[in-house]
């Protein structure tokens, strides 16, 4: 388990043993802080028959069909873009009935927030009404847009988030190398996503980005002259960013920032068009981010 989850899976893992777990859980979170790998860790000790406190025991029939990846009792429901509710009924079908190991269903939704109202709506009776020895986990980064009747039922669980220091000794342990301070405060609370991040074979890199960033609010560079450098990686400088504005927050006037952020979700969207004027987009949002500094 991830380390600074370690807690909270513990105290669920006791729960567990005392049979007080609850059915549904909704464990909520940022993107990249693990809340995936939480929640099938967390069914894989419900599926395990000879489980050890928070451990599973790795031999018994159900652990090596997990190894495998073919549990018939575990279920997963995830999309790219929106759940539908066709795959929430089908995975209700399959929670029906005994267990085929003779032990606990399990039945993971990623993502719920991007369960389409109809598709929430079909899992409701489930929630309320869940066969024996069922169990639900839901996850989410966006608790707001999970159908209220869907929070209602669930036992919200609030996953801890790691400081800095976590973040950077866990990332350094996995990738045997130094992180950039800097880089890593973009993603203090994501382990995982700054994970992702440096593992991306990358020619634009957030050093990169960050010298272009400091000449800008130096006047050293236009912004319009960063834009047409950097348009072939849009994507990743908006993203870059919008974490570079949630860091000034603390230290920079709230509007201006405020602005900027804006700005940033409004690119995000413009950029998913075809044929968009990548420079147009990218120097607007530079010129916000020198307004900041200006402010």
């Amino acid at each position: 388990m991830l380390p600074w989850l370690e807690d909270s899976f513990q105290q669920l893992s006791v729960r567990m043993a005392a049979d007080k777990l609850h059915h549904a859980l909704l464990l909520q979170g940022p993107s990249g802080l693990g809340k995936a790998k939480f929640a099938l860790e967390l069914a894989q000790l419900l599926l395990c028959h000879s489980r050890q406190g928070e451990k599973v025991c790795g031999r018994c029939q159900s652990c090596l069909l997990n190894v495998a990846s073919n549990h018939p009792d575990l279920h997963i429901v995830e999309s790219d873009k929106q759940i539908g509710v066709d795959q929430i009924r089908d995975a209700i079908k399959k929670l029906v009935g005994s267990a085929h190991m003779s032990g606990a269903k399990v039945l993971i939704i990623y993502s719920a927030h991007t369960m389409t109202e109809s598709s929430a709506n079909a899992l409701l009776k489930t929630l309320e009404e869940p066969t024996a020895n069922t169990f639900l986990i839901l996850t989410t980064e966006k608790p707001e847009r999970v159908l209220a009747t869907i929070r209602s039922r669930c036992e919200k669980l609030a996953l801890p988030l790691p400081n800095l220091q976590t973040t950077m000794a866990w990332v350094q342990n996995q990738t045997n190398a130094e992180v950039d301070t800097n880089l890593a405060k973009l993603f203090s609370t994501r382990p995982l996503a700054l994970l992702a991040e440096l593992q991306e074979e990358q020619s634009f890199t957030f050093d990169i980005y960050s010298v272009g960033v400091g000449q800008l609010l130096q006047q050293q560079v236009s912004a319009l002259q960063l834009a047409s450098d950097w348009q072939d990686n849009a994507d990743k400088v908006v993203k870059w960013t919008q974490y570079w504005a949630r860091q000034q927050c603390s230290e920079l006037l709230p509007d201006t920032v405020w602005e900027l952020n804006q700005q940033a979700a409004r690119a995000i969207k413009q950029l998913r068009n075809p044929g968009v004027n990548k420079i147009l987009v990218l120097t607007q949002l530079l010129d916000k981010l020198a307004l900041v500094n200006a402010a």
